[in-house]
Parts: structure tokens; sequence; C-alpha cells
């Protein structure tokens, strides 16, 4: 007898046993498709089977021991047939979440029942990139949009390679010029021991520039720009150590060092610029977050949640350390509920309180930066040292997933793509607290507010593309264009 069902996202589909070949699928043939063989009787009963072997097909690069870490079973084990299909889907996207594939498909036998057999197919990404380096010098997209100009773009190279040795680690050497220009260096390993819990990073870097936003007025950066010299200088290096003793929990731990040099003309535009009205500091920096990710895909999540909480210190008094004091306390927290068929909730809420004695506008950051962005205000800067957003999206899959092949191309690491789109429906809210530079800014200390309607279109390589059309309590109509996930 033939059983078909439905688990999460995949559709998982049984066969008669003769009419399955024992050779493994093409992997463009499936589309996150789940083939298993056994009766009715036997998932009815949560019979008990035995995992007698555990094989990887199409991991070039990638090390088994890597792939074994993301499981939630092991040879050997013995588990009820139903718990062991929900867990081979939650193993399935563990491995999409460590952004080594575009496809990962799970193949069961019970041809030697209770022993069974489980394969994972995979379809690897490209892992070594030069990439050339285009980066706006705003906060977002929208706010270039208003007064479009080449002049605000950074350019360089950016070189990147992951996956080299196939345990997952990532290492990204950037050169650009433009307004800014820097050299930055990141070596980072997710797992340096043998039981594969503890990741180390590594981060270097020099920045420099001519052009420095000084004040914010109006909700509205303002810049100045020397022709002659450099208007600000920084350097820094830092390490960090990850901690992940489950699945789903991630300790992060890091330390760092950074140094500045500004111009004497921002202290003169804006007294208030450095801490303590210096234009020369240095400082230590010191901070721990934890993370709870039961997200189904990290790049655009359907199911699941995720919560991360830290805090952070700048300045200690050591080694002549005593141009910065201020402690950063973060919180977000998302949920992701799938409600009837096509249909999907999300909301979340982050918040950010900063406190110290040389709080200044150099290390003041609030709405309108990426995720801490209340739809509706893109076109707005709202600066200060303690905010919270809330943000929810009500989705209706226009188009679900689906899977194409592009035959004039001849890798599968390209292509092989899937896309899909999004209808949504959104309601957002935030509250900016300033107390230091409130009075030429109106949207500060005020609760924001927003609703409107949005199309998302989702694909390979974690890339997505949203516009949305808002209107904010403020009275202000648009439409915005992203490159993230809303929530």
């Amino acid at each position: 007898m033939v059983l078909l069902f439905m688990i999460a996202s995949p559709l998982i589909s049984t066969g008669q046993a003769d009419h399955i070949s024992k050779q493994p699928k093409p992997l463009s043939t499936l589309t996150h498709k789940l083939s298993i063989t056994y009766s009715d009787s036997l998932f009815a009963s949560h019979s008990m089977v035995h995992i007698a072997a555990i094989h990887f097909e199409g991991n070039r690069l990638t090390r088994d021991r890597i792939l074994y870490r993301e499981l939630l079973f092991s040879e050997g084990d013995s588990i009820p047939t139903d718990r062991l299909i929900r867990r081979i889907e939650s193993s399935r996207l563990n491995l999409m979440n460590t952004t080594l594939f575009n496809f990962v498909e799970p193949q069961v036998s019970f041809d030697q029942y209770p022993d069974v057999e489980i394969t994972y197919h995979f379809v690897e990404r490209w892992n070594i990139w030069p990439v050339p380096v285009f980066e706006l010098d705003e906060p977002n997209l929208n706010l270039w949009l208003e007064d479009p100009s080449f002049s605000k773009f950074n350019y360089g190279i950016r070189l990147v390679a992951t996956n080299v040795t196939g345990r997952n680690e990532r290492i990204q050497f950037q050169a650009k010029t433009g307004n800014v220009q820097s050299l930055a260096l990141l070596v980072y390993t997710p797992y340096i021991n043998k039981a594969q819990t503890i990741g180390w990073g590594f981060r270097y870097g020099i920045n420099r520039s001519k052009k420095r936003a000084y004040a914010t007025e109006d909700n509205d950066r303002l810049f100045i720009r020397l022709s002659d010299h450099f208007i600000a200088n920084e350097y820094y290096v830092s390490t960090h150590t990850n901690i992940r003793p489950k699945l789903y929990n991630n300790h992060r731990f890091s330390i760092g060092y950074h140094s500045y040099n500004f111009a004497d003309t921002l202290l003169t535009l804006n007294p208030r610029f450095g801490p303590d009205g210096k234009n020369r500091f240095s400082y230590i920096t010191a901070s721990y977050s934890f993370r709870r990710d039961l997200r189904d895909i990290i790049a655009y999540p359907l199911k699941g949640f995720f919560y991360e909480v830290g805090v952070s210190r700048k300045g200690f008094g050591l080694f002549g350390d005593t141009d910065m004091d201020i402690t950063t306390f973060e919180a977000t927290a998302q949920h992701y509920i799938p409600l009837i068929s096509r249909w999907f909730l999300a909301y979340g809420a982050s918040a950010k309180f900063s406190e110290g004695t040389t709080l200044s506008y150099f290390d003041q950051q609030g709405i309108g930066y990426i995720q801490s962005l209340v739809r509706g205000y893109e076109n707005y800067v709202i600066d200060g040292h303690q905010f919270m957003v809330f943000k929810s999206n009500l989705k209706y899959n226009i188009l679900p997933q689906r899977v194409t092949e592009i035959g004039f191309i001849p890798s599968e690491k390209f292509s092989l793509i899937h896309y899909a789109v999004y209808a949504n429906l959104f309601v957002d809210a935030g509250y900016m607290r300033d107390r230091h530079f409130y009075e030429n800014n109106p949207l500060s200390n005020t609760w924001l507010g927003s609703i409107g309607l949005g199309l998302d279109l989702v694909t390979y390589y974690d890339t997505i593309f949203r516009a949305e059309f808002s209107f904010n309590r403020h009275g202000k109509l648009g439409v915005f264009f992203h490159t993230v996930a809303p929530i």
C-alpha cells in the first residue's frame, strides 16, 4: 500500500519496493521529496526501526564528520518510525543551514526492515568567490534612491573562500576604496576540537575615509567631506570563540581592540562627536551573546523561532584605556508559524539599551539600519542609544517553491535553482529614546508605526528580493526595496 503524507514543508511519498530503482535518483529530479518504502500498518504502529547505515552522496568537499554533527540520529540507533521521519527532515534543515549546500535531499530504504538505510544527496555551493565590491555608503538602499549618485559607493574586491578543507571554515579578504578605503581580513573555523563544539574566529582591519557623518538633523545625516586628507582613521583587531554544545544553542565570546583618529573639523562641527569631546581615542571591547535558533531555513524562515540576548562593554580602564565607558544590552526574539495551507505568520521584537558616561554621536546607531528598521521609515535615520522595534508579517505563498535546471550550464552548483514568491501584509512599530540629540530630530522620542503590502522573491544562494508599499503613522507613503528577509 502506498502512503502519502506531509511533514512540515517537504513532500514525503512512498511507493512499492519493486518500483523504486536501487540507484539514487538524479538530484535534478528531486524537489525536497523523501522517498520511503514501507506499509501503512508499519507507520501506524510506531514500530521500532534500527538505523543500519547512513550514507552521504554529492559532498565532494565537505567532510562526513561535519555532516554527522548536524544529524539528530546516529548509526545503531533504534527509533520509532514516525519519530525517525521527523528527525530526518529536521536534520535536512540543519544541513541546509550550514550554508554549504543549495540542495539537500534525503532518501530512506526499508528493504531490510527493521534495518533501514538513510542516504542524503547534496548539491554543494560554489566555495571560492572573487566578488567585486560595490558598497553603498548609506544606511539602506532607499536613502540612496532619494538622491542617487555613484559618488556614494565604495568599490573594490572581496575574496571569499569557504569550506576549502571541507570543515566549513571561512576566509575573507577585502580591499576597497572610495569614500572609505579599507583592508580587512576574516578567518573563521566552526570547529577546533574533536567534539565539534568550539569554533574560533579572528578579524583585523584598517579603515580611513574622506567623508563622515558628523550630526543628524531632521532625521537626516549631515556629512562633511575633505578633499585633501582623510577625516577619519580606524584600526581594529578582534577574536571570538563560539561554543555550540547542542545543535540549536550557541554561546559567543569576543574581545577586541579599537583605535580611532578623527580630524579636528568633526569636533568643531559637533563638539559631542567623540567621547568627552576627544578626536583621538582607543578602547578594549568585550561581549557575550547567547542564541537559540530553531528556524527551519535561516535565510527565509517559515517555521520555528529564534532568540538572542547579549551584553557588550566598551572600555575597561586597562593599559590607559580610559576613553570609553559604555555598556550595551541587546535582545531579539522572532517566531514563525505556518497557518493553513500556504499561509504563514511571523512576528518579532528587538531592543537595545546603552548606558555610560561617554555616550556620544560617534557610537550611536538606532532605527533605520537594516534589521532595526521600522518599515515605512526607510528614508529617515533615527539615531539614539536605546530603542525597541516590533515587526509582524502575514504571508501567502503565491508561487510554491519550484526547482528548475538551466540546461546550458554544466555545473549543478549553478544550473539547478529553486525559487518561490510570497505576498505579505505587514504591521511594524518602534520607539527610539534619545537624551542627547533629539532637539533637531522630530522622530526621536515618539512612537513610529506603519502598515503595508509586500512581494518577496526567494531563490538559491540565500538570495532575496523584496518590494514593499507602506504607509506610516506620520502620513508618508512609499515604495521600498530590500535584499534581506523582513523578520
